[in-house]
């Protein structure tokens, strides 16, 4: 009982630190943006560039665990086999997804240092950005893949049974929850058209509250994508052994703060309102929070 009256407890806290964030976005957006936009952050660039491998990480290790399983079941060969593609699939797409966007924000950054442009300065909304030949893509996909492969697939080896059935449940709400993720937060973008505050005209008119759900308009400030990608760092606790609690603590620990870190970020660079980043964070915390009761897992025992 008193377990249950302390969860409610952190439940509560969290939902009124959402709350007060989101009022504090409501009333005080233009003025935040207005008093601390700069995109000549090199450390809020270097976030831009690089904070979303969570999200990739989440698909990877969905895949590399699918692909151990398969290795290890008792399934037919060719049901392996489909498992074991499937799994391969998900740990390339998972890979290739972070990369592209690190290697095209890294391209976009160089090129703005070399025609004297903010260093920040990005086309966040889909336009064209800079990138590498096609196969050069792929071949870093591929080194990145087999690294990564052989390191977890030796971590792999030393589970339990039991463990690795627990891992599973774990790889399947990682792919429920970047589905979801993937499949609604984009659409949200352009329901709500909403302009970012580098795309603020002179007298900024066009500025509208988080609320107002404008339409397509080609904007898509709200949610902060950035924000929910790094936040998928919350995940990781499920990696480790739930004996481990010290570990998932500091994994727990690190997932807050990469996601809030890069969330300020975001609202530096001028590329979000402050309650885009804190919707975007929340999102994330909202989906692993309904997904872990789901599948009767728990970040921190």
């Amino acid at each position: 009982m008193m377990e249950k009256v302390s969860e409610n407890r952190r439940i509560m806290l969290v939902i009124a630190i959402f709350a007060l964030l989101l009022g504090i976005g409501t009333f005080g957006d233009l003025a935040i943006s207005n008093a601390v936009m700069s995109q000549n952050s090199y450390i809020a660039t270097f976030l831009q560039n690089y904070a979303c491998f969570p999200v990739g990480i989440v698909i990877m290790m969905s895949g590399e665990i699918i692909m151990h399983y398969a290795v290890r079941s008792s399934q037919p060969v060719i049901a392996k086999l489909l498992i074991g593609v499937a799994g391969t699939g998900l740990s390339l797409y998972g890979i290739w997804y972070y990369l592209k966007f690190a290697i095209q924000y890294t391209l976009s950054s160089i090129q703005n240092v070399e025609h004297n442009r903010p260093i920040g300065q990005a086309n966040n909304d889909g336009g064209a950005n800079p990138t590498l030949p096609t196969l050069i893509n792929i071949i870093i996909c591929l080194a990145v893949f087999t690294i990564a492969t052989l390191i977890i697939q030796k971590w792999l080896n030393h589970k339990t049974q039991e463990e690795l059935d627990r891992l599973m449940r774990v790889a399947i709400l990682g792919i429920a929850v970047a589905f979801v993720y993937l499949m609604c937060v984009e659409e949200i973008k352009i329901l709500w058209g909403r302009v970012r505050p580098y795309e603020l005209n002179a007298v900024q008119d066009n500025f509208s509250p988080w609320y107002k759900m404008n339409g397509p308009t080609g904007h898509k400030s709200f949610p902060s994508g950035h924000s929910c990608e790094s936040m998928f760092a919350i995940f990781f606790p499920l990696y480790a052994s739930p004996k481990n609690t010290k570990l998932r603590k500091k994994l727990l620990f690190f997932g807050v703060t990469w996601g809030a870190v890069t969330a300020i970020s975001r609202v530096l660079l001028g590329c979000h309102f402050f309650s885009d980043a804190t919707m975007g964070a929340f999102i994330i915390i909202f989906l692993v929070f309904v997904g872990t009761r789901c599948a009767q897992l728990k970040l921190v025992n």
